[in-house]
């Protein structure tokens, strides 16, 4: 059965349900994308105790980084530990999905996963590995079978007194046994479209900054209204992305804290703030450049309207007409000289940097790497 173009109910083990003590600390990650020592530092940083706080990991635990097999041994071995909670997420899946007919095309296209890993481990080349791509991945199954039976053996929600977890979504109009296995861990802009929840929700998948029109945050979006809280934070997908960890505690969300692997850079001269008037994510790009004023051009937003200047080299021309060349901010923060702060990219004259949980433009002439 091909998951991503057939629809099917939730079978046994899809959804499973979880207890945590009055008072106890509940850590949620998720998009960790196969990012291992990411995952340690921010565990470290959030002072994760076994036995005392519980951890959810809500699915993407690979793809597009470089620990993937080394990310899933984690798991694993977090998994063992009480009140540990592993969800499947939507670039988790390859072991069980060997007949998908998509499946060589994307082991083509993303050359950072579990399946490439695996492949170097056991010698096997491209070429080989692409030619029948369906008995490569039946072969790994075999070669790493407590690998493949514990990613096919992840639930799809976690179900508690307080809270549900999904990779993606849920539908409020069901509940969690009659959701639909695809939507909850493929499903994007969410919050775009859903229902209000009793309890409180916690997603992944679609990075929290793309729900703000105006400003760019990389940290969880919360809406209260709804009892919605989206916890990607755009690691390994962004352009400054950073891994977050989100503290909740009998229901509530507290906060959280996140760790990006950006270099630092000092600020040379002091920078005033001009406040962001666009957020722009993909796949909404498409622009009408009206002025080229040295490193910048002036544009207008398609889809909203709006106009903002950008540095000119995010500006390029296509078969389909201009668009940017990458999600955009045209926020600047207040600087001052000698601060430290996140490079996240030059472009041209310009660098994009991050101050807390937000990226922001300076004049690269202002910055020197450490």
């Amino acid at each position: 059965m091909d998951p991503w173009s057939k629809r099917y109910p939730m079978a046994p083990g899809m959804l499973r349900k979880a207890e945590f003590k009055p008072g106890q600390r509940v850590l949620a990650i998720s998009d960790i994308h196969g990012c291992r020592a990411l995952l340690e530092r921010l565990l470290k940083k959030l002072d994760y105790r076994p036995g005392t706080d519980a951890l959810v990991l809500a699915g993407d635990l690979l793809t597009k980084g470089e620990e993937n097999m080394a990310m899933l041994d984690f798991a694993m071995e977090l998994a063992e530990l009480p009140d540990v909670h592993i969800l499947l997420g939507n670039c988790d899946g390859m072991n069980d999905e060997a007949e998908a007919p998509w499946l060589p095309v994307f082991l083509d296209r993303q050359p950072r996963q579990l399946f490439w890993e695996q492949c170097a481990a056991q010698g096997i080349g491209r070429d080989e590995a692409l030619a029948d791509a369906h008995g490569t991945i039946q072969a790994l199954c075999r070669t790493y079978p407590e690998q493949a039976a514990f990613l096919a053996g992840l639930p799809r929600i976690l179900a508690s007194e307080k809270y549900y977890f999904a990779h993606a979504a849920m539908d409020a109009a069901l509940p969690p046994d009659q959701q639909d296995p695809v939507d909850v861990i493929t499903r994007r802009a969410f919050l775009q479209t859903a229902g209000r929840f009793e309890r409180l929700l916690i997603v992944g998948h679609y990075p929290a900054c793309n729900y703000d029109l105006t400003e760019c945050r990389l940290s969880p979006y919360y809406d209260r209204a709804r009892n919605i809280l989206c916890i990607d934070g755009g690691n390994r997908v962004k352009t400054g992305g950073q891994l977050n960890g989100a503290v909740l505690q009998d229901g509530e969300y507290l906060g959280c804290e996140w760790v990006d692997e950006l270099p630092a850079a000092r600020v040379l001269r002091p920078q005033a703030e001009k406040p962001a008037t666009v957020n722009i994510n993909w796949p909404s790009y498409a622009v009408q450049p009206l002025q080229w004023q040295g490193g910048l051009c002036r544009c207008r937003h398609e889809k909203t309207g709006r106009e903002f200047s950008v540095p000119a080299q995010l500006v390029e021309q296509t078969g389909n007409g201009w668009r940017l060349a990458d999600d955009y901010t045209d926020y600047r923060p207040p600087l001052q000289a000698g601060q430290r702060v996140g490079l996240a990219a030059w472009a041209g004259d310009w660098a994009l940097i991050k101050t807390g949980d937000r990226p922001g433009w300076v004049p690269a002439e202002w910055l020197k790497q450490e």
